[in-house]
């Protein structure tokens, strides 16, 4: 029996004792964390107290699937319809031609979807998925409509049922708006916050502001039978205001889910003084922030600190998404071909052709390889199972383990927030996050695991 990957992070002088892929979490102190150790190492019966502790432990683990085979059901066929964008947001790099980028063709689209649904066809599943990425992909809101009621056609025909899902900036009619909140079953909208930090932020090309627009589609959403998931930026100003943002989102909206992301640094973001938080403050106010939002029952989410379920990668790279860009190009990521290769990754699988999809087999290998397993900083981490390293693209994973930068640092104060928080020790994680010594013990803890390898059975 392995016991890898069990974890023990310093809580004060207790010990939050974390299993993830036995989906299992207590707190212990130090005396009943020496007898689950030598329980597990040495197989010596512990008191009786713990042994549905070590019962828990000592059974077999469930790892996270890893994607083996043939690609023949992929988790989601990405289309991007345009790169183009209708809004000038101050902190965007996305180094795409804001209203002159080339938008897909209906024959793409078309050959897009059949080829998805022949694939999906000799499989046993009922449930296809089509997501929408860009720029901003209502911009082509015209291959959008033509995508779903083509894809809807195919799912009926091969008695599938499809849903569909978008990352969305908001600017667009209200009949638009109407349509789609009938038509998704997902739309991941981007609003920063207040009106003042959203026109701050995400204005028009032209620089006009146009939160009035964003908020009265936001409001359309809610009330629509589509899943409203709101996705905030948080910079080094916006950060103490999270709190304030989630009492206004909770007053004004009905999503599911806020998701708060911390802003990525860029040179764009660095010209006009725009800086990521501080990891401490943002750990503290998220967490100020989603104790808000729950008492509505939204829940708050950031995409390093998933607890749902085990995971080996933390995006669709190496889950077999199939994402389409406007030229055909198959890749698992819709981030830029320049951005990934500029941190030496190649993540295109292929193209679309005539007659299909055509995949490389070595190239999908290699996407399925780009796992936690491989990642060097993530290997004594807690958190890999639910981070999983972050981004492929932006978060540099190849340094020893232990040297965390700021995105681990709020990645794991926020874990251990969550999982206390899950075992009902509220009080515990307030007063945890407040402590910056107690924090600062586990945070920099270099090696998580309760167990050394050398003694790892």
């Amino acid at each position: 029996m392995s016991f890898a990957n069990v974890f023990s992070i310093p809580i004060g002088n207790k010990v939050l004792l974390y299993a993830p892929l036995h989906q299992f979490t207590a707190l212990v102190n130090q005396a009943a964390l020496y007898s689950i150790r030598d329980s597990l190492q040495k197989s010596q019966l512990p008191p009786p107290v713990l042994q549905p502790i070590v019962d828990q432990l000592v059974k077999q683990p469930v790892p996270p699937s890893k994607r083996t085979g043939p690609l023949d059901t992929p988790v989601f066929l990405g289309i991007i319809p345009t790169r183009g964008c209708n809004m000038a947001c101050s902190y965007c790099d996305f180094a795409a031609l804001k209203q002159d980028s080339p938008m897909m063709t209906f024959h793409t689209a078309r050959r897009a979807v059949d080829a998805y649904f022949d694939m999906l066809r000799d499989s046993t599943t009922t449930q296809a998925a089509v997501h929408f990425f860009g720029g901003e992909p209502f911009v082509a809101d015209h291959v959008i409509h033509f995508v779903v009621g083509y894809a809807n056609m195919r799912a009926e025909e091969y008695g599938m049922t499809v849903n569909f899902e978008a990352t969305t900036n908001g600017l667009y009619n209200t009949n638009r708006c109407q349509w789609i909140a009938e038509h998704f079953s997902t739309i991941v909208l981007s609003l920063d916050g207040t009106p003042d930090i959203q026109d701050r932020h995400r204005p028009g090309i032209n620089g006009a502001p146009l939160s009035d627009i964003i908020i009265r589609n936001a409001k359309i959403l809610s009330e629509g039978p589509v899943e409203l998931v709101i996705r905030a930026c948080v910079t080094a100003e916006t950060v103490v205001r999270l709190p304030e943002i989630a009492e206004w989102i909770s007053q004004e909206f009905r999503p599911s889910t806020v998701c708060f992301e911390t802003l990525s640094l860029s040179h764009v973001a660095a010209d006009i003084a725009f800086a990521p938080p501080n990891p401490w403050e943002f750990a503290t106010y998220f967490d100020q922030a989603a104790c808000i939002l729950a008492e509505s029952g939204i829940e708050t989410v950031i995409s390093t600190a998933d607890l749902y379920a085990p995971r080996v990668s933390f995006c669709p790279v190496g889950k077999d998404a199939l994402i389409v860009s406007p030229d055909g190009a198959v890749d698992t990521c819709y981030l830029l071909q320049k951005d990934w290769e500029s941190s030496g990754l190649d993540l295109r699988l292929g193209w679309l052709r005539e007659s299909g999809f055509e995949l490389s087999p070595v190239s999908i290998q290699h996407a399925r390889d780009l796992n936690v397993d491989n990642r060097p900083l993530c290997a004594d981490c807690f958190c890999r199972f639910s981070c999983a390293g972050g981004c492929h693209v932006n978060h540099d994973t190849s340094r020893p383990p232990g040297q965390y930068d700021d995105l681990c640092i709020q990645t794991r104060l926020i874990t251990v927030t969550r999982l206390l928080r899950q075992i009902g020790q509220d009080t515990l994680a307030d007063t945890w996050l407040a402590d910056r010594a107690a924090a600062e013990a586990a945070v920099w803890q270099p090696n998580d695991r309760l167990l050394c390898p050398e003694v790892i059975s």
